[in-house]
């Protein structure tokens, strides 16, 4: 398997388990930034009063909708993106240059998934009962057009790109450690089953 998917399965993967465990947090948050509550005691009791539990993980599929594709998107693009810095330059790229393309990718897959953030707040700031996706992003296009789906992608893009930037820089060094350990674990073996032979010839 190649190295991009596996990166996006484990990318896919990491993001629906933890955004499964974020979400009710992320309800109580959004209620808190919008006004609906004044504190986190009376978020937590009048989600539950209005909604029960299902409150708390109202806009999970927007959530998820927006997380995986972000995260997936995100590392197919920077796995690309530098890929083509290096055939351009010859060379590796240098730690700045990595950090300009994890900036860049971060910053583009955050507006390409602008929709989803927006519905997802809509969702979860709405008062009554709780409305599926469609009919939100229908009446965000029959109010709005669709531009409305895209409100708040610049400072998106300019929140999220530094994150890309220190996220993709530390997989980088990560990747780099973890390969440099097999690196001298396959050399000691060698010396090792080298030696072995050795001794094994000269009985």
């Amino acid at each position: 398997m190649q190295n991009i998917q596996v990166q996006s399965i484990a990318s896919f993967c990491s993001t629906f388990l933890g955004t499964a465990v974020r979400i009710p947090c992320e309800v109580l948050k959004q209620r808190l930034q919008a006004g609906i509550f004044d504190n986190v005691g009376e978020a937590i009791m009048g989600t539950w009063q209005q909604d029960g539990l299902r409150g708390f993980f109202r806009g999970t599929g927007a959530t998820l909708c927006r997380e995986i594709p972000f995260y997936v998107a995100g590392m197919g693009l920077y796995a690309e993106s530098k890929k083509v810095v290096h055939q351009l330059l010859g060379r590796d790229l240098e730690p700045w240059e990595t950090i300009a393309v994890g900036a860049l990718s971060g910053g583009l897959a955050a507006v390409v998934t602008t929709p989803f953030d927006v519905m997802k707040t809509r969702m979860m700031t709405s008062k009554g009962r709780s409305v599926s996706m469609s009919i939100v992003a229908f009446s965000i296009l029959r109010r709005e057009g669709p531009l409305g789906l895209f409100k708040g992608a610049v400072p998106r893009f300019f929140w999220i790109a530094p994150l890309g930037a220190m996220n993709f820089a530390g997989y980088e060094l990560a990747r780099k450690a973890m390969d440099k350990s097999e690196d001298q674990t396959a050399e000691q073996f060698s010396q090792k089953k080298l030696a072995s032979s050795g001794q094994v010839s000269e009985k």
